[in-house]
């Protein structure tokens, strides 16, 4: 891997930024020990240190950003991609083959995983996760098998260590109904998801970023 591509290893924290409603919450400045991670076009929309995409970049173009190409070769940060892309000047192939051997697992189903996979190779000291909310309301195949392979490599995170930090809104690492363990604690009543949404951000502007849900135990 050319070098100006390679990771840092050892970091204070990395931050996974994805395209869930919750990406708005990614801070906008951070210090030499951070890094944001982005996946897919989230470099439109927020400052980012390396981007990563996990299907073909012309997909993307076909999805209105048809400029794709000139604005990352503009931006010259590092892009990862599962394919070999030469029109991008910075560019190489998300180190699958490397967290094959480390993990011997292949439970991949979304750019996030993978992203989530090659940062604990990097092992940073938290991993705090924006945009990655995998919904109940974001589709049947997101909710279903995407979140278990998150949460899966959020759980190999955590096993090497990783402090992992989600959304109040996130669904990632969090059951249907959360928060009943016996002569613990009690179970927490199910509110609809318009509850998780952080009160100071209970606004028109906010929630045009939401399909909010109905209020019972359906979700």
């Amino acid at each position: 891997m050319p070098k100006e591509l390679e990771f840092v290893k050892d970091l204070d924290k990395i931050i996974i930024l994805a395209q869930g409603p919750s990406w708005y919450q990614c801070p906008d400045e951070w210090d030499e020990k951070t890094e944001v991670w982005g996946s897919n076009s989230i470099y439109r929309d927020h400052k980012i240190d390396r981007l990563f995409f996990g299907h073909d970049i012309r997909s993307n173009m076909l999805d209105d950003d048809y400029d794709l190409v000139p604005h990352l070769n503009d931006m010259g940060i590092p892009v990862y991609t599962s394919g070999i892309f030469k029109v991008l000047k910075k560019s190489t192939q998300i180190p699958l083959l490397e967290l094959m051997q480390e993990f011997r697992v292949g439970f991949f189903l979304n750019v996030i995983t993978y992203m989530i996979g090659t940062a604990v190779l990097q092992r940073p000291k938290t991993m705090d996760l924006y945009g990655v909310d995998m919904r109940p309301d974001a589709g049947g195949e997101s909710y279903q098998n995407e979140k278990g392979s998150v949460e899966f490599w959020c759980g190999v995170a955590v096993g090497r260590g990783i402090k992992v930090k989600t959304t109040a809104e996130s669904f990632v690492l969090k059951t249907k109904q959360e928060g009943f363990f016996p002569n613990a604690k009690a179970k927490v009543p199910q509110k609809g998801i318009y509850s998780l949404i952080p009160e100071q951000d209970r606004n028109k502007e906010t929630l045009k970023q939401y399909t909010v849900l109905p209020v019972g135990d359906e979700i």
